[in-house]
């Protein structure tokens, strides 16, 4: 669309009645590129081209959508106020259906005395005949109240805050008591002087200063006798003992070849000897006869 004076100032009126740019550039026909294009050489050209009026004061065109814009939010700000101070009223509906105001004044008479007195509804109607609803009045909400005061007066109706900050330090705190046991002084101890050592020449070839000049004869060396070592004393041996029955039977088993014939266990001295019951006579002798009335039990 082309460009002229009357669409800008149909456009910043349009923004100043709806409160948005969209619903500005639908209404006359203008995409949003081209409505940012002709604010950007607003900002940048200027001229009189782009001044419009808002309010009986002209201005350049980006600067008059900025002030339209401002009053929106001002106759938000307004119509929010004027809820805060008289609350809101709201269309009562039952079902979906608008509940309409009673006339007051026929609610004693019945349906037949209506009809006697020509009155066809118990409904209040306008001065254009139309039904009028009934109403629900709705109180400002409490919060919002108070939100409005704390915004218009921080001081008194401002969210007060206090912050408390307790500094504390772990370090080591030295405390001073007037009785408290003095220290003794610290007596300081000289170092020591170090005593350096005598340089000696060591020379261990010359021992002329201490076993005196001696002659340059040669000795010959006799080399000591070789030592015989002794000879080891026997240890006296020890008296062999008796081999035991089980001993004497291992040898004689592993002395036998293989094959030959087990030779007959080692007799014990215990085995086969009688037992002190055994020994009594009625018992190993030939016996007694048995008496003449007894039963041989088979």
């Amino acid at each position: 669309m082309k460009r002229d004076k009357a669409l800008l100032q149909q456009l910043v009126d349009t923004i100043a009645e709806t409160g948005t740019i969209n619903s500005a550039c639908r209404m006359h026909d203008v995409s949003n590129g081209a409505f940012f294009n002709w604010c950007k050489q607003s900002a940048t050209d200027g001229g009189e081209q782009f001044t419009v009026e808002i309010g009986e004061e002209p201005m350049l065109f980006h600067e008059a959508v900025k002030m339209a814009q401002r009053q929106v939010s001002f106759d938000i700000l307004e119509n929010f106020r004027l809820r805060l101070l008289r609350g809101t009223d709201e269309i009562a509906r039952f079902q979906g259906r608008t509940v309409y105001k009673r006339d007051p004044a026929l609610d004693h008479l019945s349906d037949q005395d209506l009809e006697d007195l020509g009155i066809t509804t118990r409904y209040l109607r306008d001065a254009n005949g139309e039904f009028i609803p009934e109403m629900i009045h709705h109180e400002p909400s409490v919060q919002g109240v108070l939100a409005f005061l704390s915004s218009e007066f921080p001081s008194r109706w401002g969210n007060k805050q206090t912050i408390e900050v307790n500094s504390r330090s772990s370090g080591v705190q030295v405390v001073k008591h007037q009785f408290a046991p003095k220290p003794s002084p610290v007596q300081e101890i000289a170092p020591v002087a170090a005593i350096e050592a005598p340089v000696i020449d060591v020379e261990p070839e010359d021992l002329a200063d201490l076993l005196g000049e001696a002659p340059m004869s040669a000795e010959p060396i006799t080399p000591p006798p070789p030592v015989e070592p002794a000879a080891a004393t026997p240890l006296p041996a020890e008296p062999a003992k008796p081999l035991s029955d089980l001993q004497r039977d291992l040898l004689d088993r592993l002395a036998r070849r293989p094959g030959t014939d087990r030779a007959p266990a080692v007799a014990m001295p215990n085995v086969g000897r009688p037992e002190a019951d055994d020994l009594d006579p009625r018992r190993t002798g030939p016996g007694s006869a048995p008496p003449a009335n007894a039963i041989k039990m088979i």
